[in-house]
């Protein structure tokens, strides 16, 4: 993958993280039930979605990051094709947007954003196709993407000789 490539996927990662850091706020918030930044009282003011959605999200955006900035990483490591290098590098910030999305979307649905339709968690609406649709191209896409990486260390691993 090529220096401005990284540096393009590093920042859509930095930039997942930061939301996934906001979701953080949103848990605490949905935790006490209301808006409370010391030393004022806790505001009493609905927070949408849930304590679990919230959790999902904060950890999800924070994990799908790191995973993002890593596999950046492994591409610079088995070097796939240019070609190879740029479709990763697209799909790793799809699959960094998609998976915010899904639990973003999802932490507003009533089906969790599991489907397009109706689930045993709830029916279908806008949030559970919004999330059911990003969440499900940002996985289609990771599975590309970790296939093209697995090709090309493999490619390494055959060119760089008998050592074993």
């Amino acid at each position: 993958m090529n220096q401005r490539m990284s540096y393009l996927v590093i920042a859509h990662a930095m930039a997942v993280l930061f939301v996934g850091l906001i979701a953080g706020v949103f848990l605490i918030f949905a935790l006490l039930e209301g808006v409370g930044l010391w030393p004022m009282p806790i505001l009493d003011i609905q927070v949408p979605g849930s304590a679990r959605g919230w959790q999902a999200a904060h950890v999800g955006g924070i994990l799908n990051a790191v995973m993002i900035a890593v596999l950046v990483w492994v591409a610079k490591v088995v070097s796939p094709t240019e070609k190879g290098a740029r479709w990763t590098g697209w799909i790793l910030i799809i699959t960094g947007w998609g998976n915010t999305l899904f639990y973003w979307a999802g932490n507003f649905s009533a089906n969790r954003g599991l489907s397009v339709t109706d689930t045993p968690f709830g029916a279908g609406d806008i949030w559970g196709a919004l999330a059911y649709l990003g969440g499900g191209a940002a996985m289609f896409a990771l599975f590309v993407g970790v296939w093209i990486l697995g090709l090309a260390a493999l490619r390494k691993y055959r060119v760089s000789g008998t050592d074993m």
